[in-house]
C-alpha cells in the first residue's frame, strides 16, 4: 500500500476510537441516568404494592369494625364491643400507613392532589375515630333488665327510731237544778261523760324529728315514698335520655366513619389505579429503551471493534514492512558512519604527524633566529599548529567515543607555568588580528595540581578565540582570579571581556545549545578551533564549574567561567 495513505488511515481509526467513546458514554450515561430512572419506576411500582397492601388492610379493619358494632348490638355482648375498638386502632394505624406510604412517591402524591386532597380526609378519618373512642359505652346499662330495676324503700331511708306516746282525756258535765234535770226527762236529753284517748308517734332520722298523729306520720310515709320513686324514675329517664343520646352520638359518628372512609378508600383507589398504570407504563418504556440503547451500541461496538480490528491489522503489517525498511536503512546509516568514523580517525590521526613536525622546526627556527618579527610569526604558525593539533585529538576522540560521555584525564602539573606559556602563546594570536591582549593573572606563585591541562588549553583557547574572531582592532581582557575556599581544591575565577560585536540579545539563551549556529552571525567567518560554546559549558561542568555569558550588542562581550582544580598534595 502506498506510505501517503497513511492519513486517511490514521484519521479513519481515529475517527472510529472517538465513535467508540461516544458509544461508551452512551453506554455510561444509559447505566447511570436512565438506569436510575427505571429504579426509580421500580420503586414507585413498589410504592403502589405496598399502597394496595395497606388499602386492603384497611378495608378489612373497616368490615370488621362494622361487623362487629353489629353483632354487639344484636347480642349485647361485650367482646364484640372490645373487638370493635381493637378494629378502630388497626384502621387508625392502616389509615395512618397508607398515607405515608403514598407520600414515597411524588406521582402518587401527585395524583391523590391532581384530583382530591386526599389528606384532610385522613385527618377527618383520624377525628372521627378518636372521637369514637372518646365515647364511653357502658355494657352493664344497655339491657332492659339493668334499666328497670329499682333498689327497694327500705325503713331505715325513713326513720332510725320510732317511739309512740298515748293519753286519756274526760269531758267534764256542767251540774244542773232540780227543775233542769226534770225538763232533761221529761224531754229525754241525756249528757254523758265522755273518755278520749290521744296517740303521738314521734320519728328521728338523724337530727331531725317529726312528731305527728298516726294519720300525719302516714301521710308523711306516703309522702317520702313517693317522692323517693318520683326521683328514681326521674333518674331512669335522665339516664335512658343519656345513653339515648350517646348512642345517637356514637352511631352518627360511626355512619360519619363509614362516609369517610368509603370516601377515602375511593380516593386512594381511584389514584392508584392511575398511579399504578402509570407507573407500569414508565417503567416498561424505560426498560425497553435501556434495552435498546444497551442492543445497538453493543452493536455499534462490534462492528466499530471489527473496522479498528482491521485498520489495526493493516497497520501492523505496514508497520512490520516499514520497520524492515528501516533496519534496511539503519545498516547502511551504521555502514556510512563506520566508513566515516574510519575516514575521520584516519585524516585526524594522519594529520597530527605533519603537524607536529611543524610546530617542531617552527621551535627549532625559533631558537636559531634573533629578529623579533620572524620570531612572531613563527609563534603565530606554532599557536596555529597547537590548535589544530588539538582539533585533530579532539576529532579523534570524537570519532572513537561518540557515544560516550567526555571525562577528564588528570596530570600533575605546574598551573602557573602552564598558564603562562599558554597566555603567551595566545597573546601572539590575539596580536596578529591587531586586537590588544590584557592579561590579569592573579596566580603569583608556583602551585600544582592535579587536573587536564589539555582541557584547560581546550577551554581557553576557544573563548579567548571567539573574541579574537568577533573583535577588530580592540581589547581582549583576561582575568584569573584564584581561591583556596575548599580543602585540597582551587577555585578559579577567569572573566573575558571583549569590545567586539557582541551577541544579538535575542540569541543568548541558544549560545549553549548543542551545534547552535546564530543567523546573526552566519556572515562572520569562523577562524576558531571548531568548539562551540556548547562544549565549552561541558568542559566547564567536567571541572564542577558554572559558565555564563553577557553581551551588549557592539560594546561588550563577556564570558565568565569558574573551574575546580585538585591541588597535588603530594608536591604541596
Amino acid at each position: 500500500m502506498n506510505f501517503k495513505n497513511r492519513k486517511v488511515i490514521h484519521y479513519t481509526l481515529l475517527l472510529s476510537i472517538i465513535i467508540l467513546h461516544l458509544l461508551l458514554l452512551t453506554i455510561l450515561y444509559n447505566e447511570i441516568f436512565n438506569e436510575a430512572k427505571l429504579k426509580q419506576f421500580q420503586a414507585d411500582l413498589n410504592v403502589s404494592e405496598k399502597a394496595k397492601y395497606f388499602s386492603d388492610l384497611t378495608k378489612d379493619d373497616y368490615i370488621a369494625a362494622q361487623y362487629n358494632l353489629h353483632n354487639y348490638i344484636q347480642t349485647k355482648d361485650e367482646q364484640y364491643l372490645i373487638n370493635y375498638n381493637t378494629a378502630l386502632n388497626s384502621l387508625n394505624k392502616n389509615i395512618q400507613s397508607l398515607a405515608e406510604a403514598s407520600q414515597d412517591s411524588e406521582l402518587f402524591t401527585f395524583y391523590l392532589k391532581r384530583k382530591h386532597r386526599s389528606e384532610s380526609s385522613v385527618e377527618k378519618i383520624n377525628s372521627i375515630i378518636d372521637s369514637l373512642r372518646s365515647i364511653e359505652i357502658e355494657p352493664a346499662l344497655q339491657t332492659e333488665d339493668d334499666l328497670m330495676k329499682f333498689r327497694n324503700f327500705n325503713y331505715d331511708m325513713i326513720a332510725d327510731s320510732i317511739s309512740v306516746e298515748s293519753s286519756i282525756v274526760v269531758d267534764s258535765l256542767q251540774q244542773k237544778g232540780l227543775f233542769h234535770r226534770l225538763g232533761d226527762a221529761i224531754t229525754g236529753k241525756v249528757n254523758v261523760q265522755k273518755e278520749k284517748e290521744n296517740i303521738v308517734l314521734t320519728i328521728k332520722k338523724g337530727e331531725s324529728v317529726t312528731s305527728g298523729t298516726i294519720e300525719e306520720q302516714l301521710t308523711r310515709i306516703f309522702k317520702n315514698t313517693d317522692e323517693y320513686y318520683q326521683k328514681e324514675f326521674t333518674n331512669y329517664k335522665n339516664r335512658l335520655e343519656r345513653l339515648k343520646r350517646k348512642d345517637d352520638s356514637f352511631f352518627n359518628q360511626n355512619q360519619e366513619l363509614l362516609n369517610y372512609s368509603f370516601l377515602l378508600l375511593k380516593k386512594y383507589n381511584d389514584a392508584l389505579v392511575y398511579f399504578t398504570n402509570d407507573a407500569k407504563v414508565k417503567f416498561e418504556n424505560q426498560y425497553t429503551t435501556n434495552k435498546l440503547i444497551r442492543y445497538y451500541a453493543v452493536i455499534g461496538l462490534i462492528i466499530l471493534l471489527v473496522i479498528i480490528s482491521g485498520i489495526l491489522t493493516l497497520l501492523t503489517r505496514l508497520t512490520f514492512g516499514y520497520e524492515k525498511r528501516l533496519l534496511k536503512a539503519k545498516r547502511k546509516i551504521q555502514e556510512s558512519l563506520s566508513f566515516k568514523n574510519r575516514i575521520v580517525g584516519m585524516i585526524s590521526h594522519e594529520i597530527r604527524a605533519p603537524l607536529n613536525m611543524i610546530s617542531i622546526h617552527a621551535r627549532n627556527i625559533v631558537r636559531q633566529v634573533n629578529d623579533k618579527d620572524i620570531k612572531d610569526s613563527l609563534k603565530s604558525i606554532q599557536f596555529v599548529t597547537t590548535s589544530l593539533s588539538l582539533l585533530a585529538n579532539q576529532i579523534l576522540d570524537f570519532s572513537k567515543n561518540e557515544n560516550k560521555k567526555m571525562k577528564l584525564s588528570k596530570n600533575a602539573f605546574d598551573l602557573k607555568n602552564e598558564l603562562d606559556e599558554m597566555l603567551k602563546t595566545l597573546s601572539v594570536f590575539v596580536k596578529s588580528q591587531g586586537n590588544t591582549f590584557i592579561v590579569e593573572n592573579g596566580i603569583t606563585e608556583n602551585i600544582e595540581v592535579y587536573s587536564d591541562a589539555t582541557k584547560i588549553q581546550q577551554l581557553f583557547h576557544n573563548i579567548i578565540g571567539n573574541a579574537n574572531k568577533f573583535t577588530k582592532r580592540g581589547n581582549i581582557l583576561i582575568s584569573i582570579t584564584p581561591e583556596k575556599t575548599i580543602p585540597d581544591k582551587l577555585k578559579l575565577f577567569i572573566k573575558v571581556r571583549d569590545d567586539g560585536i557582541g551577541i544579538h540579545e535575542d540569541d543568548l539563551k541558544y549560545v549553549f545549545e548543542s551545534y547552535d549556529q546564530s543567523g546573526h552571525l552566519a556572515n562572520i567567518k569562523n577562524i576558531g578551533t571548531g568548539l562551540g560554546l556548547h562544549l565549552c559549558k561541558e568542559i566547564v561542568e567536567l571541572f564542577n564549574g558554572e559558565i555564563e555569558i553577557t553581551s551588549k550588542k557592539n560594546i561588550e562581550t563577556v564570558v565568565s567561567f569558574t573551574l575546580v582544580l585538585d591541588l597535588d598534595t603530594v608536591k604541596t
